[in-house]
């Protein structure tokens, strides 16, 4: 309700507006398509931004972790679930909308840091054509439709670049001594919220750092660093050295406790792979569409004046962010999000509108634009309206979700008292204190080591564990179980929010596990 009101709130203010009236009165009869075209893709991502959480990474350890936030007013101190372990401050949006009864508000708050980028896209028609290439983009639909922490971010390192490009040379000693803590601090937070926006905080923030000595404020410049560490940094690795024992060294390599078994098999599957190149361009296949940028990114290096080679700074920044990514990032083609922006800022700027490829970028957008907004619109008609009325989310959340109707039945089995370990990922949807099987990913049971995640579910009295499948797999816990409680046949589907994702239907098996043998049941 909470979100269903603000949207009433929005369209009153917009149809009460005289202002706004007599502009979009100016727009068509002016015919303007850029602006209108803008505004409707706007429209769209918000809409989008307040649908229901249907996203795997969500259901899986971001809503959970919120959840948790608000409970108990800390992070995680225990080993499982292992992915709860990346839950940090960025999950605090969510939480904030969990206060306000709505879960839908992590999602607008992402979608609210694009409103920034109006007011560097807006004066000249060529860089309104860089607008909609950013809101078309294929990464920026799927950062809006989910409340991952990473748009919100993304888009105050793009004001910073901008800020550090084109003001902070020109600032007095006074102001810079102002300025500086704030983006230190920004940055900071960035990389606590993610682990991946480290990079583009120290290539930043050595760009201020080299400004401020230029300045002659070195003095000034280490005291604050120091002093904003101590406030971010300082008592989040206090946290994990005092709840994981975690050393110094693993620490500034992880977010992950990567000291204890396990950990390190987690964080290599995260951070490794390389990214392929054709990725970025264009999607593996029709279930990847978001997570490519689209061809028209290999246009925006070609469509620059001479002038773009005065600002080597920030070309250097870009250069190292993108082969560091490359190098030593994840595999995934979003972690690039960052310097897209920075390139489509530096391109806008110095844009050559007679060159060739400018004017085939100029003709290709709409083609983008075209093909983009059928896109959003299936989004909208399909997933929005769950967030307006509950019989409907139901719908959506079925459909859309992946795990829900399994998560329903079981909900449905157990008691209050039952805790239970899943097989499936989407672990917030299950009522009941829920344990996820995705410690056995990253860990082999041969491993001596192995044995403190099997003494954390014998301290935590789990007593239930879920299967699904085609076929019953009890995998590794076959001597541990006890009687089959409750079966299904065809509980629920492998689902997603791509319509091409088709799978049949699974069944599933609830069993007594009995905790108090193990870990010992695991070796007879």
């Amino acid at each position: 309700m909470f979100y269903f009101s603000l949207l009433l709130l929005g369209l009153l203010q917009i149809f009460t507006g005289k202002l706004f009236v007599s502009n979009i009165i100016f727009l068509f009869k002016k015919k303007n398509l850029l602006i209108l075209f803008i505004v409707l893709l706007f429209l769209c991502l918000f809409l989008i931004s307040g649908s229901p959480i249907t996203h795997s990474d969500s259901l899986d350890y971001h809503f959970i972790g919120a959840l948790n936030l608000l409970k108990n007013g800390h992070f995680y101190k225990d080993i499982m679930p292992m992915h709860n372990n990346l839950v940090s401050i960025g999950e605090i949006m969510l939480a904030l909308g969990l206060t306000l009864k709505s879960v839908e508000f992590g999602g607008i708050l992402q979608f609210s840091s694009l409103l920034a980028l109006i007011p560097f896209f807006w004066k000249e028609n060529s860089k309104k054509l860089f607008l909609i290439l950013i809101l078309t983009c294929p990464i920026t639909f799927f950062l809006v439709s989910s409340p991952k922490p990473q748009m919100l971010f993304c888009i105050s390192t793009f004001l910073i670049f901008i800020f550090l490009s084109k003001i902070a040379s020109s600032l007095t000693n006074y102001q810079l001594k102002i300025i500086f803590p704030i983006v230190i601090l920004v940055l900071s937070i960035n990389s606590l919220s993610k682990y991946s926006f480290l990079l583009s905080s120290i290539l930043l923030g050595s760009f201020f750092l080299y400004i401020m000595f230029s300045k002659k404020l070195f003095i000034f410049s280490i005291i604050s660093v120091i002093f904003v560490f101590s406030v971010t940094f300082l008592p989040f690795w206090i946290f994990r050295i005092e709840n994981f024992q975690t050393p110094l060294i693993n620490l500034m390599q992880s977010p992950l406790p990567i000291n204890i078994y396990g950990y390190q098999s987690m964080h290599n599957l995260l951070s490794g792979g390389s990214i392929s190149i054709l990725s970025i361009f264009f999607p593996k296949n029709t279930l990847e569409f978001s997570t490519s940028y689209g061809p028209l990114i290999a246009l925006l290096p070609f469509m620059s004046n001479i002038k773009i080679l005065k600002f080597k700074k920030e070309i250097s920044i870009i250069i190292i962010f993108f082969i560091s990514v490359f190098l030593f990032g994840s595999n995934l083609p979003r972690f690039l999000f960052e310097g897209y922006l920075w390139i489509i800022y530096l391109v806008s700027i110095n844009i050559n509108v007679k060159s060739i490829c400018y004017k085939i970028f100029n003709k290709l957008i709409y083609i983008q634009f075209i093909l983009i907004v059928p896109i959003l619109l299936f989004f909208i008609i399909n997933i929005f309206p769950g967030s307006l009325f509950n019989d409907y989310k139901k719908n959506v959340m079925i459909k859309n979700a992946n795990g829900y109707e399994l998560a329903q039945w079981t909900n449905s089995k157990l008691s209050e008292e039952d805790i239970l370990l899943s097989t499936h990922r989407s672990i917030s949807l299950f009522k009941n204190k829920t344990f996820s099987n995705m410690f056995t990913w990253h860990t082999n049971k041969k491993n001596k080591n192995s044995k403190i995640y099997y003494e954390f579910l014998k301290e935590e009295k789990v007593n239930r564990i879920l299967f699904y499948g085609n076929e019953l797999n009890k995998q590794i816990y076959s001597k541990c179980l006890g009687e089959e409680l409750y079966y299904k046949k065809d509980v629920g589907r492998i689902t997603g929010r791509n319509p091409m994702t088709k799978s049949p239907r699974y069944n599933a098996w609830i069993y007594e596990l009995n905790f108090n043998q193990l870990p010992d049941c695991l070796f007879r």
